[in-house]
C-alpha cells in the first residue's frame, strides 16, 4: 500500500493482510525469541485480549469520567507497593512502557534537584550497564550521564561512585537486574551512598521487578535492592514482561508524594479548562 486506498475493503479482507503481515514477524510462540515477548501461552493471551477489548475506548485522560481505568491503575501500584515492600506512603502511576518510566525518573529528579537547590546543569550517576533508555532520558531532558564503571567481575565498582556524585547531580540509577549481563546491582551499597550525599536513588527493575519478589518468597536469598534500602527512592518496573500483562505496561512508583508531586504537569491557563496528567502518553482523544 503506497498511500490512502481510494475505496475501503472488507473486514475479512482487511484482517488477511495483517496476518500476512504477522507472518514476517519472529515465531515467539515456539520459544524462538529471546525478549521483547514474555508468552504465557494461547488461553493467557485470548484473556490479555479479552480484557484489552473491553476498555479500548475508554480514555484516560480524565480519571474523573473513566473511574474504571483509575481504579485499575490505584490497584496496581498498591500491588507493586506492597510487592516492593513500600510504606504507607508509597505511590505511582501505571506507564506506557519502561522507556516512559525511565523518562519520567529523570524528568522528576531533574525538576526536584531544579526547586530544591536550584540545579541548573543536572547531571545523573548510572553504571555502564544502565539501559539504553537512561542514556535516551538523558538527552530529552537535558542530563549530563556520568558513568560508573565495571570491576573484574562485571559488577558495578562501587567505590568510585561517591567521586562522580557532586553539587548537580540529581539522581543516582541502579539496577535490579542490569540487562547485559543479568548482575544485580549493589543497591544497599548505592543506597548508603545516596542517602549520605542527599540524592535520590532509583532502581530499574523493569525485567526483576516481577521475579525477583517471588524468587524470595520461595527461598532463594537476594541481595536487597527495593524499599527495604533506605536510600532508594523510586522504582521502575514492567508489568508487560514477568508481570504477563499486554503490551505496553510498566509503573513508576515513589517512596512517598514529595517525588511525585515532581512529575506532575498542570496547566490552568487554557481555554479549554484545567489540564493536568502524571504521566507522558495520555493525550486527548
Amino acid at each position: 500500500m503506497s498511500g490512502l486506498p481510494r475505496e475501503g475493503r472488507g473486514r475479512d479482507e482487511v484482517l488477511a493482510e495483517l496476518r500476512g503481515y504477522g507472518a514476517e514477524d519472529p515465531d515467539y510462540k515456539a520459544n524462538r525469541l529471546w525478549s521483547l515477548v514474555y508468552y504465557l501461552g494461547e488461553e493467557h493471551e485470548a484473556f490479555m485480549g479479552q480484557a484489552y477489548q473491553a476498555f479500548s475506548s475508554a480514555n484516560g485522560l480524565n480519571p474523573t469520567a473513566f473511574k474504571s481505568l483509575k481504579r485499575f491503575e490505584t490497584e496496581i501500584i498498591a500491588a507493586v507497593a506492597q510487592l516492593f515492600h513500600g510504606g504507607p506512603g508509597t505511590c505511582g502511576v501505571v506507564t506506557s512502557g519502561g522507556t516512559e518510566s525511565c523518562l519520567l525518573a529523570v524528568k522528576t529528579y531533574r525538576d526536584l534537584a531544579r526547586a530544591q537547590r536550584g540545579v541548573r546543569r543536572p547531571e545523573m550517576v548510572l553504571p555502564v550497564t544502565a539501559h539504553v533508555a537512561w542514556f535516551k532520558a538523558a538527552e530529552y531532558f537535558g542530563v549530563k550521564p556520568r558513568l560508573l564503571a565495571l570491576d573484574a567481575d562485571l559488577r558495578a565498582e562501587t567505590g568510585k561512585l561517591t567521586g562522580l556524585i557532586n553539587r548537580n547531580t540529581v539522581m543516582v540509577l541502579g539496577s535490579a537486574p542490569e540487562y547485559p549481563h543479568g548482575t544485580i546491582d549493589p543497591i544497599e551499597a548505592f543506597g548508603a551512598i545516596a542517602q549520605a550525599r542527599g540524592v535520590p536513588l532509583h532502581v530499574d527493575a523493569c525485567v526483576g521487578g516481577f521475579i525477583l519478589p517471588f524468587m524470595a518468597m520461595n527461598g532463594r536469598q537476594l541481595p536487597l535492592w527495593d524499599y527495604r534500602v533506605p536510600g532508594v527512592t523510586s522504582i521502575s518496573a514492567d508489568i508487560h514482561k514477568y508481570g504477563f500483562a499486554a503490551k505496553g505496561a510498566s509503573t513508576i512508583s515513589y517512596r512517598n508524594l514529595d517525588y511525585l508531586k515532581h512529575q506532575m504537569f498542570v496547566h490552568t491557563e487554557w481555554p479549554g479548562g484545567v489540564f493536568a496528567s502524571p504521566k507522558c502518553c495520555i493525550a486527548a482523544q
